[in-house]
This record gives C-alpha cells, structure tokens and sequence, in this order.
C-alpha cells in the first residue's frame, strides 16, 4: 500500500485550518480583562465582537464561492496561508497595549482571516475524503472544546479565550504553503451548479445578520426573563427557524444541499445549555477538567459519530442524541463535572452522526452550514445563564491578585494586579447564583423543541437530491 504525501499533507492542512479558523471564529460570552474605558465604549467593543464573526462567516462563504468559480486549488491554499499570515500579524499587535477601538478593528481583521481561512480549506480538500472528514472534525470539535476554556486572567485579547497559539498558526502557514507548492497544478476544484454560489451567500447574509439583530434583542430582556422577555425569546427563535426554513428551500432548488443547513442548526440549538454550563465553571469552586482533555474528547466523539454515518444513514441517531441534550440540563447542572464531560461526549457524537449524515457535495453549501454554529447566536444569548457586563470601581489596598466579591445573590470576580490603586472592572463577568436559574429550564426545553423541530423539517424534506460526496 503506497501513502501519497501530497494527500496526506494536504489532509493535516485542512485539519489544522479548521481547528484555527474555529478558534478564529469562537467568542464565548465572559470577560475579565482588567480595562479602564468608559462603560459605553466597552459595551460597542463586546458587540463587535459578535457583529465581526457575522463578517467572517459570510467572507468564508464569499472566499468559498470565488475559489470555487476560479478552479484552482493552489489559489484555495493561498487563501489559507494569507489568513494565517494575517493571524500571526494581529497576534504581534496585541502583544501591545492597544487601545478598544484598534481592538475592535483587530476583531474584524481576525474575523475576515478565519473566513479566508475556512472558505479557501474548504474549497481545497472538499474532493477529498480524508481532507473533508478532517476539516470537519477540526472545525466542530475545536467549536465544542474552545468553549470549556477557564476564566483564567489573560491579556486584553481580541477574544475571551485569547490568541490562537503560535504553534498552530506555525503548524497551519507550513502545512498550507506546502499544500500549495506541492498541489497538482493540473488539479482543479469542481465546478459548482448553476445558482448555488447566489444562493449561499443570500443565505449567510440574511442568516447571520438576522440572528445578530434577534440577539441584541434577545440580550436585552429582563434577567430572570418576564412573561414579555419570554414571547421576546420564542418569537426569535420561530423567526429563526422560518427563514431557515426558506433558506433551505431556495438551497433544495439549486442543488439538494439544504439539509446540511438543517443539522447544522439543530448541532448549534443542542450545544446552547452546553455552552451556559461550560460558562458557568467559571464562576465554581474546585478543580476543573483541563481544556486539553475536553478538546481531546471532542475529537474523539466527532470522529466516532463521522465513522459510524459514512456508509448509513444516522440522521435519526443523531438527532435523538442532540435532542436529550437539553433535556439532560434538568437533571444534571454544571456542578456535575462529570455529567458534563459526558453531554460534551454525546454533543460531539451526535454533530458526528447527523453533519456525516447529509454531507453536501458543494463546497460552498459546506461552507455556508459549517458557519451556522459560529453565528447562533439567538440560540447562545436564551441559553446564557444571567450573565451581564457591569461597570463598577473597587479600592482595595494591597489587594491579592484576584479581588472577589461574595454575597447571597452575586459572585463577582473582579481583577487587581496593582497595589494601592483603584481597578476599574467595567468588563467583570458577574453570575447571578440561583439554585434552579429560571432561564436554564424553560431555555433548554425551547431548544429541545429546536432540535425536534429541525429534524421533522430535515425528513420532510423533499429536494432534488445531488449526489453524496462519497
């Protein structure tokens, strides 16, 4: 049996593009950078920070459909090596004391690279079994593992869990570079059918930016949510699942794709109480599992659930793990680390079964449902567990290196590192501490609903199917 290199090296490409373009892409929803900016200025740096992943999924689509019209496969994995360049750049600005405009400007940047990044991988190595499998186990399993990192102090970053590491963007630039110097100049990427590219970027855009505009509304209700708050939160999440709804209809008519949109959603839905409990190790008392074992388990749950759907159809598997997710937040809560170890374990498998399930044979629809996990953000803020961003002043004289505040309702941990000053923490992460949060049940139920939802949706549907990628 003879190994071609050529495969290989473009396969290692393609997963580590999808690892640094998800960590490019992933923003959970705590802060604790010590900041000394007015509290309205800090409120439009964290929205841009969801607003920019909005720009970077549709760059990676836009970057997938040119890629796609243009043919060249060398050109897909200059792409890649230009984001990845982009990255390490930014990476040494941040190094700086900057302050939160050049921040937010760093963001979009960060953004558009991930987009360049995801785009022109998938563009590359779609065609290809192992680098298609790949890619994908780098993009969902960093998606899931990026989320468990700690509420450790890090540095004014353009993300809560910082840079991505100089090993993986080294490791990236070299594999990309060689994919392209050892590329098949003869080789080119399949042409797509007639209409697709129009219709995936029509799709991210209303997507994304519909779900953007629903979650700032969403962000604003009331903490524990009244009976409006809740209409507020149904209401955009119906809102939600109908455009989708449309979206995968215009996708059906062009190229039977539309079922990767489905799942893809359904995988966003089920991770959302998940991600709030993830969220919440922050704020517990005692040792937590190191990120490197979630990771290490994300990776092995998605592989598993790809290998079992590549020669039968797990859509319904699939959808009955992702559905007992949320169902699970009503027996175990994020005190559990086990229990949670275990519902990240079922996540995974169930991305797994039901992504590996209705793969598309277009790239660019690949692109397009490999963004909607990035951009739930409806989804994320209703499974939040009543965390805010507050603005408030604490003096302590020589006080420890992590200043915390404990009463019967809140736990606050707020960051000095200088003796004898007054520190500023208008981006503390504060918790409300309720035995059973009032959002956390009736929030995991509506996603329940989510995923049941968009299952019935994705085995009624009735498209002009095109063939598996396989």
């Amino acid at each position: 049996m003879t190994i071609d290199l050529r495969s290989c090296i473009g396969a290692l490409a393609a997963f580590l593009s999808g690892i640094l373009a998800a960590v490019a892409l992933t923003n959970p929803a705590r802060m604790r950078w010590p900041l000394t900016e007015p509290q309205s200025k800090i409120d439009q740096w964290i929205s841009s920070q969801s607003t920019s992943v909005v720009v970077g999924a549709i760059v990676a689509v836009g970057a997938c459909v040119y890629l796609q019209h243009r043919g060249s496969r060398r050109r897909a994995w200059a792409f890649v090596y230009t984001g990845v360049v982009v990255l390490i750049l930014i990476r040494f600005l941040v190094a700086e004391e900057v302050g939160l405009d050049l921040l937010s400007v760093l963001g979009f940047a960060k953004t558009i690279a991930a987009g360049l990044i995801l785009g022109g991988a998938v563009a590359a190595s779609w065609d290809s079994r192992l680098g298609r499998n790949l890619l994908i186990i780098g993009v969902v399993s960093t998606w899931l593992a990026a989320q468990s990192s700690t509420g450790d102090l890090i540095p004014v970053s353009t993300s809560s869990i910082g840079e991505p590491a100089w090993a993986l963007l080294l490791l990236t630039l070299i594999c990309a570079v060689a994919s392209a110097v050892t590329d098949d100049s003869e080789s080119r990427i399949s042409e797509s059918e007639p209409g697709v590219a129009a219709a995936a970027l029509a799709v991210v855009t209303g997507v994304a930016v519909t779900q953007r505009i629903l979650s700032s509304v969403v962000d604003r209700q009331e903490n524990p949510p009244t009976f409006s708050g809740w209409l507020v939160m149904v209401a955009s999440t119906l809102t939600v699942l109908t455009l989708t709804w449309f979206c995968v209809r215009r996708l059906d008519t062009t190229s039977g794709s539309g079922g990767f949109l489905w799942a893809a959603t359904a995988v966003g839905a089920a991770a959302t109480t998940v991600f709030a409990d993830l969220t919440d190790r922050f704020f517990l008392d005692g040792d937590r599992t190191s990120p490197l074992v979630i990771a290490a388990l994300a990776i092995i749950a998605v592989v598993f659930g790809l290998s079992r759907s590549r020669h039968r159809d797990r859509t319904i598997a699939g959808l009955a793990l992702l559905a007992a997710i949320p169902l699970s937040e009503w027996i175990f809560d994020g005190e559990h680390e086990l229990a949670l170890l275990l519902r990240i374990v079922a996540l995974g498998v169930g991305s797994g079964l039901l992504l590996g399930s209705v793969l598309p044979s277009n790239p660019v629809a690949a692109t397009l449902g490999l963004t909607v996990p990035f951009t739930a953000l409806v989804f994320m803020s209703i499974g939040q567990h009543e965390i805010e961003t507050v603005s408030s002043t604490y003096v302590q004289h020589d006080p420890p290196s992590t200043y915390v505040e404990c009463n019967s309702e809140v736990r606050a941990y707020v960051d000095a590192t200088e003796p004898d000053a007054a520190f500023r923490a208008e981006a503390a992460t504060i918790a409300y501490a309720y035995e059973a949060p009032p959002r956390s049940d009736g929030a995991a139920f509506l996603m329940c609903v989510v995923v049941v939802a968009t299952g019935i949706a994705l085995r009624r549907r009735s498209p002009v199917d095109t063939p598996s990628p396989d």
